[in-house]
């Protein structure tokens, strides 16, 4: 088990390819679909001579390739299928306390599974203290330069609105795009039918349809900002980008989700530095730890 910030999907690489070598089934499975359509993508930049498979929903016509990235629910197919399994986030919904995913996943690896987690809770952790898995930390990422820590703003919620459209402005002169986060599909709707009228943004929620459109926009710079929620707090890479949160101290905003967050930015090894800030009207627990354990694992580089 690897975690946080040290470019675990890269890391997984030289694994893969010493069991492709070997002429063994290898398979990489994450939660979520957008997810999926991403590590397809550079998994087949790194290796272009492989024919490297998505498989989920709407991309399930081929099943069978050098290189199988799919979503958990997919891992149905391949009973005892792979010698290698890569398992990504699986501290994250759905996989996380789904024991029919569990055995699913159980049932498809016949060889070595390898479990990737920025935040690791604390069952994996019990696992790791009962040595039922060994665990590798791995803080730093490949471009050497420390994870992001986050700055962290009090205010009431109508300055934060204000400090957010100054911030949005600064960032649109440098030219600079922006995650903002937002506790509710409401809040980040709410947000864009004001923020459209002056602003080139897009809103990005589980009820948003095209997906794939809107991130491939968000990429090719159409776009200044994207609000979303927690939807995107984990996978994507999109070069350059700055990350705010907006109601920091929002109860679904936990620990795991606020480090998740923060980790969008300075991924990039042509972009390794950034800002990511945290909007609250006080801080809770979680924001505290999140700060405390991005620093300490600064620390340890």
């Amino acid at each position: 088990m690897t975690r946080e910030g040290a470019g675990k999907t890269e890391l997984t690489m030289e694994a893969i390819q010493w069991y492709l070598c070997q002429g063994k089934k290898v398979g990489f499975a994450i939660s979520r679909r957008q997810v999926v359509l991403e590590i397809q993508e550079r998994m087949q930049q790194a290796f272009p001579m492989l024919q490297v498979i998505a498989v989920c929903e709407g991309f399930t016509d081929i099943t069978d390739g050098d290189l199988i990235i799919c979503t958990m629910h997919q891992l149905y197919r391949y009973h005892g299928w792979f010698d290698l399994l890569i398992m990504d986030e699986v501290d994250a919904f759905p996989y996380r306390d789904n024991a029919l995913l569990e055995a699913i996943a159980m049932h498809a690896c016949i060889g070595q599974k390898l479990m990737l987690t920025a935040t690791p809770d604390e069952d994996m952790l019990g696992r790791v203290e009962r040595q039922e898995v060994c665990m590798v930390e791995l803080f730093q990422r490949p471009h050497g330069y420390p994870l992001i820590e986050p700055q962290v703003y009090q205010m009431p919620k109508a300055a934060q609105m204000v400090w957010m459209l100054c911030f949005l402005r600064k960032q649109k002169h440098d030219g600079i795009q922006t995650l903002v986060f937002v506790p509710t599909i409401h809040m980040a709707n709410t947000l864009y039918r004001f923020l459209r009228l002056t602003h080139r943004c897009a809103v990005f929620t589980s009820k948003t349809k095209e997906k794939e459109k809107v991130i491939d926009e968000f990429h090719e710079k159409r776009y200044d900002f994207l609000i979303t929620t927690t939807i995107l707090e984990r996978g994507i890479t999109i070069r350059g980008i700055y990350v705010m949160i907006l109601c920091a101290d929002h109860p679904i905003f936990q620990e795991a989700s606020l480090i998740q967050m923060i980790g969008r930015v300075g991924r990039n090894i042509e972009m390794p530095k950034g800002k990511g800030v945290f909007l609250c009207s006080h801080k809770t627990t979680s924001i505290k730890r999140c700060s405390i354990a991005i620093h300490k694992m600064n620390q340890t580089l």
